[in-house]
């Protein structure tokens, strides 16, 4: 859990609903999958300077040079040095990414990749609410203590990959190298007085080191028995992931674990003493993966194609407390099916049903911790059903459609005959509809946009609320659109909006974030083949919103109105 940068990458994916077949154990509701830049045989000299307000300071550069006919080498850096329209915001952050291409043989790929990257910032958990509602105070205003509300990563990874055409065979094998140091201090708000005269705060901070080694070969082949085409995917994956966890509590005055202090006086610099509680994690954890599986994608007809896979994973992971030196196992073998249906009654539309399964075993979504308690957990099951349609108008313009229905079972709830035991029987359901349109409406004219309806709720009681309630941060009704119209061969402009409907900020239901509508716009003007500039406006009407949440008290609110600059040349 770091800030990712998207200097060196070629497209972020999203790959939406559980599909352990694809990505493995985890990512029940989806996962963000990050594509980086490769060295290629095109020599690109491009560098990117950009300024605005608060502070705004960023610089990139993505120099690629072939060395040979069988060899190229890409270097993709940054910096950025910036602050924020919150009081005492602050980030600084810079990478730096080279990758190597060879083609030893005709048949014969290989890529080699590094990445360095540091990120540090101002830990800032925005404003408390008061009433059920976000307090009513100044959006720059801080709450806690700046001078020990920091944080940082520091990022190693490496990867290799090679490609090898095998006769019918395609044989692709990733390895990657991974090495993180986190560290994470803050001092937030918590609940308001009744008169809403006072706010209450707490801190603590967290270090985190962790390795990874990954290593995954799939082996993908076309071939045909009678009428039916096929194409055949198999592989295996293996890891060792070793994480060391440490957190302290935070002390006011060295005592008290707990301030409280006038909201009028919100930034508070009392002196804060850091050290372990009782209850507070200091964890050496071992994890091994290993996965195997297979899919079969299979073209019945030039009107009809099935997929049907299934992967298989072994979790096995190892805690040591080294608090109170207690060591905990947990071992988790998980069957995950995926099954599709395509039918094309024309080449330009397609109609399509899916039904996929993950699993999330009970050290959660980081693979952190184990307790005596999810020690004898099952993992959580994510299980979907999808019907969704796409229709290629003509001109480089799409719509598609999609209807989803997304179980999450297996999570702990109270045994109604013994209420200090848990039972695996609570669930939640998700359910939605996705539209979108995305393409050229005229010659001038693109237009990427679209819409969502969610209904998010705990539909058996769990251990965080009754059935019934709503998940939190899941707007019923969102949309998002972005047109750009090119006035001149030279000049174009953009137009976009975003609207976000009321959501709850925890699960308890009681604080509401309210619902927004923010503009943005942005020209962009060539000056030459090789000179491009562009300018940026967010939230162009300075809409006051809150955009997200950490909890009840720890509401985000978003951009003020924010010009942002850049020149971007290419030789």
């Amino acid at each position: 859990q770091y800030f990712r940068d998207l200097y060196n990458l070629e497209r972020v994916e999203a790959l939406k609903g559980p599909n352990a077949m694809i990505f493995g154990r985890g990512g029940g509701g989806g996962v963000l999958n990050r594509v980086t830049k490769e060295a290629g045989f095109s020599p690109i000299r491009e560098l990117s300077v950009q300024g605005g307000m608060f502070g705004h300071k960023r610089v990139m550069a993505d120099l690629d040079q072939p060395l040979n006919r069988w060899a190229a080498f890409r270097m993709n850096t940054m910096f950025e040095d910036s602050g924020s329209f919150r009081r005492y915001g602050e980030l600084k952050r810079y990478g730096v990414s080279p990758t190597l291409t060879l083609l030893p043989t005709r048949s014969t790929k290989v890529r080699v990749g590094y990445e360095y990257f540091h990120d540090g910032r101002r830990v800032d958990r925005g404003i408390p609410s008061f009433q059920g509602r976000p307090l009513d105070v100044d959006h720059r205003q801080f709450f806690g203590n700046p001078d020990v509300s920091n944080a940082k990563a520091n990022v190693n990874l490496g990867s290799v990959i090679v490609e090898q055409q095998l006769g019918a065979w395609n044989l692709r094998n990733q390895t990657l190298f991974g090495n993180y140091d986190k560290f994470y201090e803050n001092v937030l708000p918590g609940a308001v007085n009744a008169a809403a005269t006072q706010v209450s705060l707490s801190g603590y901070n967290d270090a985190t080191g962790r390795n990874n080694f990954f290593n995954q070969t799939d082996l993908v082949r076309s071939l045909k028995t009678g009428a039916i085409r096929h194409t055949v995917l198999t592989g295996l994956e293996v890891g060792r992931q070793v994480t060391d966890s440490f957190r302290n509590t935070g002390y006011f005055n060295n005592t008290a674990t707990t301030l409280t202090v006038p909201i009028s006086q919100s930034a508070d610099f009392s002196p804060v003493t850091f050290r372990q509680s009782a209850t507070d994690a200091n964890n050496h954890v071992n994890t091994r993966v290993g996965a195997t599986y297979f899919q079969d994608q299979m073209e019945l007809s030039r009107f009809v194609q099935v997929v049907a896979g299934l992967r298989v994973d072994h979790f096995d992971q190892n805690v040591l407390n080294q608090r109170t030196n207690t060591k905990l196992r947990r071992i988790d073998n998980m069957v995950s099916p995926r099954a599709g249906l395509v039918v094309k009654p024309m080449q330009s539309l397609s109609v399509y049903g899916n039904y996929s399964v993950s699993y999330l075993p009970g050290s959660g979504d980081q693979f952190a911790s184990l307790t005596a308690t999810t020690q004898t957990l099952k993992p959580e099951k994510f299980q979907n059903y999808e019907l969704g349609t796409k229709w290629d108008m003509g001109r480089g313009l799409s719509v598609s459609g999609a209807y989803y229905l997304l179980d999450r079972t297996n999570t702990t709830a109270p045994d109604p005959n013994n209420p200090t035991r848990i039972v695996q029987t609570g669930s939640q359901r998700s359910k939605g509809v996705e539209l979108a349109l995305n393409g050229r409406l005229t010659r001038a004219w693109t237009i990427a946009g679209g819409y969502a309806w969610q209904d998010a709720f705990i539909s058996s009681r769990t251990s965080a609320a009754l059935a019934g309630a709503k998940v939190p941060q899941v707007p019923r009704n969102s949309v998002s659109l972005w047109n750009h119209y090119r006035i001149a061969p030279r000049l174009g402009a953009g137009l976009g909006l975003i609207h976000q409907g009321e959501m709850f900020a925890s699960i308890d239901n009681t604080v509401r974030i309210p619902n927004f509508t923010r503009a943005d716009a942005a020209l962009f003007y060539s000056l030459s083949e090789r000179f491009r500039i562009q300018a940026n406006c967010e939230n162009l009407t300075d809409r006051k919103y809150i955009v997200n949440s950490h909890n009840n008290n720890n509401l985000t609110p978003g951009y003020a109105r924010t010009l942002r600059v850049g020149v971007t040349a290419r030789f």
